[in-house]
């Protein structure tokens, strides 16, 4: 049987609810809505660690971030061991990557050079180390000389992805694409105004949850941000069309898994907390639709959950590879095919490391099909019933519930599940800034500062500080 080619898409800071397909926020997604109807939708699909270098080492290594070393942005990811496009490149693919890589540490504009720290991708690289400038990108190729790129990234993006999948369609080789956009992350109104005007502020629909009173001049600001975030998703969702149009124009479509996910979400305001790195659904929640036709299930929906690390797992066997020694991410395979049964009863959620501009602990949990559950090195933080509450509006653990039998029951279950993976990964649970000690040697308050930019690189195309 042939080998299946890999387009996978990945986005930046994309909540699992904001698309039109969710039926939770409201943002028209029409090309992601019928990739879902044409493949499978998984609503428990979430981050493992929700911050950008962090989950995309996971991606990228197959591992878990204290084993990759990538414990919170600016550090290099370990590239010494199994990587997922090595083991695909190893067995005849040409891997190809596009966009955002925020895994090599130093400068966020500096040259990432061909060789191990590429993690694989060999074939071709148009990548920048991070930059979230959507209208003064750049990327480098093979040399340390940077390209521009004029006007709105994600669609030049696209435009190398076009170009790429039609090479690769006159060769017979299969081939492992990435496409990295930066958005919908932050600035959120970053973008050419034409695009920005699709969504207007008066039409942002807030999901709030558990918010005490908001002035009314901080409830506009928050909805002139989400209605930014909505059109760079709107702008996204073109791009994924303009690429399925490739694939079927170059006789691609039946050869090729499609995935589209996110790096992890984006809290918007909600909880009355912002951006990332918590346990909450928006930050952890991830988009994940995946097609092949007549091997994936068209038109199905699974609440089974999955993270990013099966994910990396899953694919490289879905492709008729070995999984390398080493990687810690299940196989759910079977499961992405269409075997319920082969779901797993949980899988890992985590940020080791005490960040502390953000109000929320380090944490270490678990998802379920029905609960999310968190600790911090204190003890019992945050459970929720995922199904009687799919915002999660109420913490069952609380004084209320403390003499709860079901509660305190349940939460013992997932205590237990938790100290599982605990024991799998080698996670002695200590406290965060233990962790950066270790880690990230010269952090302030859990943050490395960000490197100087290389002298040959002109001001203005450095991007902003937000990772």
């Amino acid at each position: 049987m042939k080998k299946p080619n890999i387009l996978y898409i990945l986005t930046d800071q994309m909540r699992s609810t904001a698309m039109g397909c969710s039926g939770v926020e409201n943002v028209a997604t029409p090309n992601l809505d019928r990739l879902a109807a044409e493949g499978t939708r998984f609503t428990n699909a979430v981050a493992n660690t929700p911050s950008c270098a962090p989950s995309r080492g996971t991606i990228f290594t197959g591992l878990h971030a204290l084993s990759h070393g990538v414990v919170n942005n600016e550090l290099r990811v370990k590239n010494d061991g199994p990587t997922f496009a090595g083991a695909l490149r190893d067995s005849g693919y040409k891997c190809g990557y596009i966009g955002k890589w925020h895994l090599d540490g130093g400068p966020r504009t500096a040259f990432t050079p061909p060789g191990q720290r590429r993690l694989g991708f060999d074939d071709y690289w148009a990548t920048a180390n991070c930059t979230h400038n959507y209208m003064r990108g750049f990327y480098y190729n093979d040399d340390p000389e940077p390209v521009f790129i004029d006007g709105y990234e994600p669609i030049h993006q696209t435009d190398l992805a076009i170009n790429y999948i039609i090479e690769k369609a006159k060769a017979d080789d299969p081939f492992f694409l990435v496409v990295s956009i930066g958005a919908p992350h932050d600035p959120y109104r970053e973008m050419p105004d034409q695009l920005l005007a699709r969504y207007q502020t008066e039409s942002v629909e807030l999901m709030e949850t558990n918010s005490c009173y908001v002035p009314s001049e901080i409830m506009e600001a928050k909805k002139s941000m989400i209605a930014g975030y909505y059109a760079h998703i709107m702008a996204i969702d073109e791009q994924v069309g303009r690429l399925e149009d490739m694939l079927k124009e170059q006789g691609l479509y039946e050869d090729t898994i499609v995935v589209f996910t996110s790096d992890h979400g984006d809290m918007l305001g909600n909880h009355e907390q912002y951006y990332k790195s918590q346990p909450w659904r928006e930050s952890v929640g991830i988009p994940l639709l995946m097609r092949w036709p007549g091997q994936i299930p068209d038109h199905r929906v699974t609440d089974a959950p999955i993270s990013l690390i099966e994910l990396t797992s899953s694919l490289i066997s879905l492709a008729g590879v070995d999984l390398p020694a080493g990687m810690q991410g299940d196989d759910l395979s079977a499961l992405i095919l269409g075997d319920e049964s082969a779901a797993l009863d949980s899988v890992f959620i985590n940020f080791s490391v005490d960040v502390h501009c953000i109000p929320s602990p380090p944490f270490r949990g678990v998802v379920t099909r029905t609960h999310t559950y968190a600790e911090t090195v204190e003890g019992p933080w945050l459970l929720y019933d995922d199904k009687v509450d799919p915002q999660q509006k109420d913490n069952l653990i609380t004084w209320a519930n403390r003499d709860n039998s079901d509660v305190v029951a349940l939460q013992q279950v997932l205590h237990l599940e938790l100290q599982k993976w605990l024991e799998r990964t080698g996670d002695p649970f200590d406290p965060g800034d233990a962790v950066s000690d270790r880690y990230q040697p010269g952090h302030v308050g859990g943050v490395l500062p960000l490197a100087p930019r290389p002298s040959y690189f002109p001001a203005g195309r450095a991007g902003p500080t937000a990772g």
